[in-house]
């Protein structure tokens, strides 16, 4: 294969006005044939695309390559990745206009950045073709061209947590369908923890929690409507979940306070590191050596009840391969939530029309169609979370920074909330302000603790202020933050906040402060498929639907009216594990 150097593709990525329209024909007129990155021939390209990827990497190396040769001389490439592995084909196209994934978290790229061939037109998912009904219709009729123990719609926590545990129970037949580009979904975007009580972790900590406690934190937070009994499992299963990923290799060593919660439980790997992709990466490595098969690309369309009412499989469509109909006794439903899908949102909360979202683009609810479809329950629908502090508009500033110690100031430099309520409540204070934005703010201790936040630096986020004065920087009078700080400060020390309750300060504030500017955004969608503490899927008369299961953000119940920071990911794990554990029962048993 003819080799380009990554000066080249430096070079290519700045140019505007070349003669190709698309990256293949640059290619081609590169000198680079269309043998190199189809060595399989044209016709047998994958949906997957990891031919493709594999291409890319043996001319330009891989991602970490790239960014080592970009940041030579500054502080910020596009392609250095903080999540999981991500396929070169997950942004670039040979023959159409490329996708530019990463305005999803940082929408400054698209101004930094001049992504080449992509014509102004700024997309974050990668878009299928629309299906009419007769087609699908069809593709069933024509019978199934694949057979499998269990298909899996979603590869984030959920959906791998499911294909793991039910490996592990003896399945060996097992596929995810996930339409987006890449894995992970809103799991890999997680930047606080995992929320369980009584853990080997706790215990090493020296940090006294309870079951008991943590289910009442959580029926409170969701403001009592949670179904108690999906509250029983997350609680009393949180610690096994926790015990089991550490058995497969992750790292969840450390532990801290969030929002709503009594005690440090918001589990998370050392260094203040964010559990995301910790997460997704041990679920990866241990489902690819479990033999788990995974289809990027692939969306599914819709899921086939047979006339006996039990499950008989999918119609799934591929980027390239098209439509299929893929049989199977059992599907797991993992699709995540639809905050990303704006109309939707408003159908159910229309204050929050034109709100940015925190969320993966994959997020758009299309788990919540393929269920009402099959005649499944649907669960608080309506009730969809805000994150108080999201910079930009849609990245998540952890909430365990204020765990570890951070205040939030309005523009006028007061503090005007308890910073540790529950989200529903710190983001009803922050948009109550005349501006619907506040500065957060924390210190280097606070910093070094929750090492992420260290990544909005480069980002060109952060305002750093080294004395009282700098606080014109920003337009707060001096005189109004020197009070605020050495109140707080005071409070702090004594143990008790009398202006706003806040219950736990973990410490004092010292210069230099760091400031960042954040507002509530769409994050979390409580509602969802009703499904039963083992995972099974309740059609509208509370009846089982036969071989479907569902687990995580698709689902409803769990959270009631406001989900507790955590407490997403524990979900995901607990019940994406009952999910697979529920399935490989039913396959087992139906053999018998």
């Amino acid at each position: 294969m003819k080799k380009l150097t990554l000066l080249s593709l430096v070079i290519f990525a700045s140019f505007s006005a070349h003669a190709a329209d698309n990256l293949a024909e640059f290619h081609n007129e590169s000198g680079i044939e269309c043998k190199d990155c189809h060595a399989t021939g044209v016709a047998n390209i994958q949906d997957s695309q990891l031919e493709q990827d594999q291409a890319c990497v043996s001319c330009h190396g891989d991602l970490n390559a790239m960014a080592t040769q970009e940041l030579k001389g500054q502080n910020l490439s596009i392609h250095h990745n903080h999540l999981v592995d991500i396929g070169c084909t997950s942004c670039h196209s040979g023959h159409a206009e490329p996708v530019m994934n990463c305005i999803t978290c940082h929408q400054s790229f698209s101004e930094k950045f001049d992504m080449p061939f992509l014509h102004g037109k700024l997309e974050a998912s990668y878009k299928f073709d629309e299906i009419e009904q007769a087609q699908l219709t069809e593709t069933i009729m024509a019978g199934p061209v694949e057979t499998h123990q269990m298909i899996i719609i979603g590869a984030g926590s959920a959906g791998y947590s499911a294909a793991v545990q039910a490996s592990m129970s003896g399945l060996d037949d097992i596929v995810i369908y996930e339409k987006q580009p890449y894995i992970g979904g809103n799991s890999q975007l997680s930047a606080g923890g995992y929320s369980a009580a009584e853990t080997i972790t706790q215990a090493r900590l020296g940090y006294k929690d309870g079951v008991e406690q943590f289910y009442n934190d959580t029926m409170k937070g969701g403001h009592n409507i949670n179904d108690p009994k999906l509250v029983k499992k997350l609680t009393e299963d949180s610690a096994d979940g926790i015990s089991w990923l550490i058995a497969l290799g992750g790292d969840f060593s450390a532990a801290r306070r969030g929002g709503g919660h009594t005690a440090d439980r918001l589990h998370r790997p050392a260094g203040g590191k964010k559990n995301g992709p910790e997460l997704i990466s041990v679920l990866q490595r241990n489902s690819d050596a479990l033999g788990v098969r995974v289809e990027t690309n692939n969306k599914v369309l819709k899921i086939v009840r047979a006339k006996s009412g039990e499950i008989a499989g999918v119609v799934v469509q591929g980027k390239h391969s098209g439509l299929r109909f893929i049989a199977a006794p059992t599907v797991v439903l993992a699709t995540g939530g639809f905050g990303w899908n704006n109309k939707l949102v408003a159908q159910y909360r229309p204050d929050l029309l034109g709100t940015p979202s925190t969320n993966a683009p994959g997020n758009t609810g299309d788990g919540i169609g393929l269920a009402k479809e099959i005649g499944a329950k649907m669960v608080d629908l309506k009730e969809i979370q805000t994150f108080p502090t999201a910079g930009n508009g849609v990245l998540v500033i952890t909430g365990t920074i204020r765990g570890a110690g951070a205040i939030l100031l309005n523009h006028q430099g007061k503090r005007f909330c308890d910073e540790m309520g529950p989200r529903d409540k710190v983001s009803e204070c922050i948009w109550k302000l005349k501006e619907r934005s506040a500065w957060l703010v924390w210190d280097d201790e606070i910093m070094n603790e929750v090492s992420q936040v260290k990544g909005l630096e480069p980002l060109g986020m952060l305002t750093k202020i080294e004395n009282y004065d700098d606080f014109k920087k920003v337009n707060i009078d001096p005189a109004v933050a020197k009070a605020s700080l050495e109140q707080y400060n005071m409070y702090q020390k004594d143990g008790a906040d009398p202006d706003f309750g806040r219950k736990f300060m973990a410490r004092s504030l010292k210069f230099p402060l760091y400031l960042v500017d954040t507002a509530p955004a769409i994050h979390h969608t409580m509602g969802g498929v009703g499904i039963t503490p083992e995972a099974q899927v309740r059609d509208e008369n509370d009846q089982i639907i036969p071989g479907m299961f569902a687990a995580g953000e698709v689902t409803g119940g769990v959270h009631g009216a406001n989900r507790l920071g955590g407490n997403a990911i524990a979900d995901t794990v607990v019940f994406g594990r009952q999910a697979g554990k529920s399935a490989a029962h039913y396959i087992i048993n139906k053999g018998n």
